[in-house]
């Protein structure tokens, strides 16, 4: 059972913005930085987290611009204001969707680009963005370079998903890099492409869009849990409801046609590896929100397809075991790879006591 207190200090923010500003961003004196939040009814940040992350910049003696915009359908729609700004700035952190929708496409200007998923003040006051960014960092480069020494891994979770599929042959000791931006806080490893992929996969609860666009209608929430039967990375057919499947194949059909691709195609995966992830609220009041920071948990695996890479359409996995070469890394959605002792000798006793296996909080789900 996930644990409900959460360990935050909404009334000093100091230690997060800090951790953004000079371990994540590492903003010098006289640099331009770009704060972009969102505006419209539809927001999911906190209003006033630029303010509050300009204030302290500006005590840095950064030079600081504000530029607020509404969400858009996709990379290729984000305001000029905001491109013609990115452009200029020596670095450019996102409190926004915009952020997101250019993690695997890029954005132009030669600046530090972060994509920040503090979406409350509770969140940049807690654990999940106080821990060293540099430390974080350092665990996930070890995460990378061991998963990149194996030849394959298993999925399996207690709902009747079991997945193997093979690490793309690349052998050198750096993990390849898909994202075009950092993220803040850490929360997830580069996306395992999806490889010689086979077994079955049990879809239930919902499926939502991978975040990269915005479509309408993106989320299926699934009354009756469908299995997917998986062939070399390509859903091959369906058990289930024969209603439930039809609404499933219809919504992978939807999402693919954004590019044209194939709707049962599986193109990379990814689990949470920030145990500090937490979410207030119920879930399916607005799912797509609730993706965008529930994902850095690792009770979440989150499958990307339909359509061309990196796809249009999520599947969640929820408190998975994954082994890469047989050897455990996440059990029942704990992450066992924290307790290592090359992880542990990087953290003091105070990091050590949120950054475990053990230590998971509420994600809502």
């Amino acid at each position: 059972m996930a644990e409900k207190t959460y360990h935050w200090n909404c009334s000093d923010l100091s230690r997060g913005i800090d951790n953004l500003l000079q371990r994540c961003v590492k903003i010098k004196p006289s640099e331009t930085l770009l704060l972009v939040g969102e505006t419209g009814e539809d927001a999911y940040y906190d209003t006033d987290l630029c303010m509050a992350v300009k204030q302290a910049a500006d005590g840095l003696g950064a030079v600081v611009q504000l530029e607020y915009a509404r969400p858009v359908a996709d990379g290729a729609n984000i305001p000029h204001a905001v491109l013609d700004k990115m452009i200029k700035a020596d670095a450019t952190v996102f409190f926004s969707r915009l952020g997101d929708q250019t993690r695997f496409t890029g954005s132009p200007g030669t600046g530090k680009k972060v994509m920040c998923y503090t979406l409350t003040k509770a969140h940049l006051g807690s654990s999940f963005a106080t821990i060293d960014h540099n430390k974080m960092t350092q665990m996930l480069e070890l995460l990378e370079a061991h998963m990149l020494t194996c030849d394959s891994y298993r999925i399996r979770t207690r709902c009747g998903t079991d997945l193997v599929g093979e690490i793309i042959a690349n052998k050198s000791s750096e993990p390849t890099r898909e994202f075009h931006l950092e993220l803040f806080p850490v929360m997830i490893f580069e996306p395992i492409r999806c490889r010689n992929l086979n077994g079955s996969m049990t879809i239930s609860g919902f499926i939502t869009s991978t975040s990269t666009r915005a479509y309408e209608n993106s989320v299926l929430k699934i009354d009756a849990p469908v299995k997917a039967l998986v062939k070399d990375s390509m859903i091959t057919s369906f058990e289930g409801d024969g209603i439930t499947e039809q609404q499933v194949i219809r919504q992978l059909e939807k999402a693919a046609e954004l590019t044209g691709g194939d709707p049962y195609a599986m193109h990379s995966w990814h689990t949470g590896i920030n145990p500090g992830t937490f979410y207030e609220g119920t879930p399916f009041d607005n799912l797509e929100k609730w993706g965008t920071v529930a994902y850095g948990s690792p009770r979440y695996t989150h499958f990307h397809g339909a359509g061309l890479e990196p796809g249009d359409a999520a599947y969640s996995l929820m408190d998975a075991t994954i082994e890469f070469d047989g050897e455990p890394i996440w059990q029942d959605g704990r992450f066992l790879f924290l307790d290592k002792p090359e992880v542990r000798s990087l953290l003091t006793p105070p990091e050590r006591a949120v950054l475990n296996s053990r230590y998971r909080l509420d994600i809502g789900i």
